[in-house]
């Protein structure tokens, strides 16, 4: 139980641009913004350490969550999150959960462990789950599926591993937390409950009060590479006029979309393995805000404002059925309007090809290279198609012009063709330009808010 505190030069490649218009695409119907490209396929589902980090670290600083309400009440919304017989009496709510009063540190840990996809820390504990409110159990977890460390067998803590703690040394165990970082001497922690809040501890690894350490299933060792952001403000740059800076991890993939409406995109990744969402207005500082799963693992990710209030949101596709999450991303309420659109092997696009503000799903048909723009894609029915690059690019949408109307592009190689003639238009023009390598991952968006979305690359 709780206890105490404790790059590169232009040229064309000489691609195929056909351009064609008509009607057609039998199919039932979509919504969207954006478009992400998934070039290669993930490997093997596997846990992220940083996104369990990432998970803490969006706790600690979501400042409507990460303390006791009122201070020193025991009211806590983790506690809340899990356990719905616990006492609530003067407790508030938040984000669609009734606080609850509790020591709250093990639900604090296992929160983090469950929205990061942690094997097993998503079965209830009324249902045989071993992690329960009680800071034993994150020991028995170990215990059990053979990831358990004690702290004398000289294990090295990696991130994302649960902490536990016996305060007296008596052999019950008080505490635990999440680890952030670990040098050789010392170890770094986000914890629940610490202060009657979320806060940040570091301790000697070989202070006696703590007993050792439970690996999450599958976390392995440590990560694959950390993703950096290579983003430009100009469209016609070949290099990086941003500060490059780190953001996730592979085999996450890049978003991005205008998450609080103040006009400027910000990038933040989708993990295929998880399905989980790492949203933040501020990637710069590495951290997600706000984390969430949505639809199934290795769904097709997309962007889009469907309601038109200046923000975006999230969806996905599976099979040729789209699914957009309509509740904020700052909401733990979960919402969503869903419609078919196109065939499955098509990939997904959203865009406001017609300067309403709202953004509408289309589809991108890899074989063909053909675009199927539509305004209504509930009707099923494409209203502009077109060949745009060769087939087997990668599908990119962006207001290129700033004219409030998103159009659509292609990178192929390491260059991005942006289409600057309207999808109304049987007319073809282009702006090109090289950026990156043909390795990785491509990202556009209106870094500035100088309403003209510009090129960028994750690697």
């Amino acid at each position: 139980m709780s206890g105490k505190d404790a790059r590169t030069g232009a040229h064309r490649s000489g691609p195929r641009f056909a351009g064609r218009l008509g009607a057609g695409l039998s199919a039932a119907a979509v919504l969207t913004t954006g478009s992400i490209a998934v070039t290669t396929t993930p490997a093997a589902a596997a846990v992220s350490r940083g996104a369990i980090v990432s998970v803490a670290q969006s706790q600690l600083g979501n400042a409507s969550r990460n303390h006791e309400q009122p201070d020193g009440s025991g009211c806590n919304y983790y506690t809340g999150y899990f356990r719905n017989w616990k006492p609530s009496s003067g407790c508030p709510s938040t984000d669609g959960v009734q606080w609850r009063t509790s020591d709250w540190c093990a639900d604090f840990s296992k929160y983090v462990w469950k929205n990061a996809g942690v094997p097993y820390a998503d079965v209830a504990e009324t249902s045989g789950g071993v992690l329960t409110g009680w800071a034993s159990s994150f020991k028995d977890y170990g215990t059990k599926y053979g990831t358990w460390h004690t702290r004398a067998s000289g294990y090295t803590p990696q991130p994302g591993d649960a902490l536990v703690f016996d305060w007296q040394q008596d052999g019950t165990i008080d505490h635990v937390g999440i680890v952030k970082s670990a040098t050789g001497s010392t170890v770094y922690t986000i914890e629940g409950n610490s202060g009657n809040r979320i806060k940040e501890n570091s301790y000697s690894r070989g202070d006696v009060d703590i007993v050792g350490y439970s690996a999450p299933v599958g976390a392995g060792g440590s990560d694959p590479g950390v993703l950096d952001f290579y983003l430009s403000d100009d469209q016609g740059s070949t290099a990086a006029t941003r500060a490059v800076f780190q953001y996730g991890n592979s085999p996450m993939v890049p978003i991005k979309g205008d998450w609080d409406g103040d006009g400027k995109d910000t990038v933040s990744t989708y993990d295929p393995t998880s399905g989980r969402f790492y949203i933040s207005n501020d990637p710069t500082g590495g951290q997600a805000q706000y984390v969430f799963p949505y639809g199934d693992p290795n769904a097709v990710p997309f962007v889009g404002d469907w309601d038109g209030d200046g923000k975006d949101n999230v969806g996905v596709r599976m099979g040729n059925v789209f699914y957009m999450r309509t509740s904020a991303v700052t909401s733990a309420t979960e919402t969503t309007q869903m419609v078919a659109y196109g065939d499955a092997p098509m990939r997904p696009l959203a865009g406001d090809w017609d300067g309403d503000g709202k953004d509408t799903v289309s589809a991108y048909d890899p074989a063909s290279g053909r675009f199927y723009i539509s305004n209504n894609p509930g009707s099923g029915q494409a209203q502009f198609f077109f060949a745009y690059g060769d087939p087997n690019a990668v599908p990119l949408v962006g207001d290129w012009d700033g004219d409030g109307k998103d159009n659509v592009g292609v990178r192929m190689g390491n260059v991005f063709y942006m289409r600057t003639s309207p999808v109304t238009s049987g007319t073809e023009t282009t702006r090109l330009v090289a950026y990156g390598d043909a390795g990785d991952l491509p990202v556009v968006g209106d870094w500035d808010g100088d309403h003209k979305d510009s090129q960028g690359i994750a690697r």
